[in-house]
């Protein structure tokens, strides 16, 4: 039924998506991910070796933690550097004009200070003749006097009458003073006018020795903003070569990192150990005991089983009155001979372990049966079967390579994507995670993924076809 193929082909590319990574079922959650167990270890030589590589990678750990820092505060430092020498810059330029105005300052001071001379100097004409008012009012009334005496007894009319005028005049002189506090507020503003002109114009005095200091001051404010300005652009030079030499230890410790997580990567788990390397001065030389199925062997013994249910999927399609007895039948004997491989090729599987990888053996079996049994419904016997072949051998090939080269090396996710689409790929995945105590996600995906394309597959299926 079409339908049933569609259903396998939905499957199929699910299956790329699925957390099925081979460093993560060898690997458990926590620990950092090391070269896959062996098929056949030996005598571990490599536990000194292990705890050098441990603790090199987690000191390249801290070292591209430290020169990541060291390019953040670098580039922070050219930021703030950039922002000082604007900084200076603007302090250059209001300096200038400071310098500027005080020299204009300096100069209308001179203009103010001759102005303020004259002023002080008629002001002092003024009190000197004011204070001098006194003795002349005196004189008046004196000479007024004289004349009043002289002229009394005169009988002509016209002196009587200028006599009178006189008299009169006098009584004005005599009464006509100034007020004692004009004459003290006079007195002030005439020392304070000549301390304002000393002030602008006297060498010694504070206001004008001030405007001077000032104006050299910032002058050579000027000058030295404008040396620093010209200092400040040339260190930017110097922080700009320290962000590049920054960058580039920082590549060269990642680089580093990278080139010690690959060594440590190709070297092969310990024997029996529980969890890899480890890191740091705390490795052990004695770890304790694990079970373990190497991932290569997990891949051969996936390939069996691939290969044993596309068998049997196809001896089922060429004799359907006994279809179901076959697919029975074949997928228990290929699930049978998967797991003798196992016996001998896995160490320290306990009860639980083996019961999870009869179940992947079984699960993978009915897959790829399930699979060859949707290509022949679909394309007919002739040509499905021809290309269930093709696909196991196909499969065979790419997933071979995929876990042969993970288990030294990374792989590119490109790869990995492609043999997620694979049945032989889950199976590899659940046999190695149960073997090795790996990822329980990888482990009950794969087993997930085989159950469900097996269901769609043998859904509806008839005796005969």
């Amino acid at each position: 039924m079409k339908w049933r193929f569609c259903c396998a082909v939905l499957v199929l590319i699910v299956g790329v998506f699925l957390p099925l990574s081979p460093a993560s079922t060898w690997t458990r959650s926590g620990d950092d991910t090391t070269g896959a167990p062996a098929v056949a270890p030996g005598q571990d030589g490599l536990v000194e070796a292990r705890k050098a590589a441990g603790e090199a990678s987690a000191q390249a750990g801290f070292l591209t933690q430290g020169t990541g820092q060291l390019v953040d505060g670098v580039s922070q430092l050219d930021t703030s550097s950039q922002e000082l020498i604007n900084a200076i810059a603007a302090a250059q330029t209001g300096s200038q004009e400071l310098s500027n105005g005080m020299v204009q300052l300096q100069a209308g001071t001179g203009q103010l200070a001759g102005g303020a001379t004259q002023v002080a100097d008629a002001i002092g004409g003024v009190a000197d003749q004011v204070a001098g008012f006194d003795a002349v009012r005196g004189q008046v009334v004196a000479t007024i006097d004289r004349t009043l005496e002289s002229t009394k007894d005169a009988k002509d009319p016209d002196v009587k009458e200028a006599r009178t005028a006189l008299e009169g005049l006098r009584g004005q002189a005599e009464t006509a003073q100034l007020p004692p506090e004009m004459l003290g507020q006079l007195e002030e503003l005439r020392k304070g006018s000549r301390d304002v002109a000393n002030q602008l114009s006297v060498p010694g005095y504070a206001y004008r020795d001030g405007i001077y200091s000032a104006t050299n001051g910032a002058a050579e404010l000027a000058n030295g903003l404008t040396t620093l300005n010209d200092q400040a652009s040339g260190a930017t030079d110097g922080v700009t070569q320290l962000q590049e030499g920054a960058a580039k230890i920082d590549d060269m410790a990642n680089k580093t990192a990278d080139q010690i997580a690959a060594v440590r990567k190709a070297m092969p788990a310990a024997a029996g150990a529980g969890g890899g390397t480890g890191s740091g001065a705390g490795v052990s030389e004695a770890p304790a005991p694990r079970s373990t199925l190497a991932p290569v062997a997990a891949m051969l013994i996936a390939a069996l089983v691939m290969l044993g249910g596309t068998a049997t999927g196809a001896a089922a399609r060429l004799a359907p009155a006994r279809r179901w007895w076959i697919l029975g039948l074949g997928s228990l004997f290929v699930a049978v001979a998967g797991g003798a491989l196992v016996a001998v090729l896995g160490s320290g599987l306990t009860a639980a372990t083996a019961g999870l990888l009869a179940l992947g053996l079984v699960v993978g079996a009915a897959a790829s049966a399930g699979l060859t049994d949707v290509l022949g419904a679909a394309l007919g016997t002739r040509v499905g079967l021809p290309i269930a072949g093709v696909l196991a051998v196909a499969q065979v090939g790419l997933v071979g390579w995929l876990w042969r080269t993970a288990s030294t090396a990374p792989v590119g996710k490109v790869w990995e994507y492609a043999a997620g689409a694979t049945p032989m790929h889950w199976t590899t995945a659940s046999l190695s995670a149960a073997g090795n105590g790996g990822s329980t996600t990888a482990l009950w995906a794969g087993m997930c993924a085989g159950l469900v394309l097996a269901a769609v597959s043998f859904a509806g299926a008839k005796g005969r076809g």
